[in-house]
């Protein structure tokens, strides 16, 4: 079967904005920066495409068309960064090592966020509990200033309750 070209990869690139879509609506954006979230997905997507069977795309669709093909991602970063001197930039080899142990370990936050795990907001959302955590999070007025319109009703219902309270004792004495 003859691809065009670039074809082979779309079963990954597919792959990895699905794992992007559930990455954005977890934790995970706010421990790990972007180009992180983004190699990882790739390699998760990699990781799935080529374990799927024959015919499949990688997406669950029975589609003809091919397997992505292995990619090696982490050997890429190690031979694209240290097997260079283009820019004579001095690459720390703990640093680069200390990179991919990051990366491999946000792979695997990756893998769970079909669990639900992460606080991904696509699979597996307690309704309640989250609509508790919204009532909490108004109360505590996390989502700005209260309007002023809003702000003086509560101030006059609280004047009205503090009057009556106060002519309620009076009458009492």
């Amino acid at each position: 079967q003859i691809l065009r070209r670039g074809e082979d990869l779309r079963p990954m690139h597919d792959g990895a904005r699905r794992i992007v879509d559930d990455a954005i609506v977890s934790d995970i954006p706010l421990m790990y920066g972007p180009g992180e979230v983004g190699l990882a997905a790739l390699m998760v997507a990699n990781e799935e495409s080529c374990a799927a069977p024959a015919g499949d795309g990688g997406d669950g669709s029975n589609s003809s068309a091919p397997k992505s093909p292995e990619i090696d991602m982490v050997g890429y970063i190690r031979s694209r960064f240290l097997d260079s001197n283009e820019s004579e930039v001095k690459v720390d080899v703990e640093m680069m090592g200390a990179v991919i142990a990051r990366v491999t370990r946000l792979c695997q936050f990756l893998r769970e966020l079909k669990e639900g795990k992460h606080g991904c907001g696509n699979h597996h959302v307690d309704m309640e509990r989250l609509k508790g955590v919204h009532k909490k999070l108004k109360k505590c007025r996390a989502w700005g200033p209260i309007p002023a319109e809003k702000e003086g009703k509560k101030k006059k219902k609280k004047r009205k309750a503090e009057e009556e309270k106060n002519g309620d004792e009076e009458g009492a004495n």
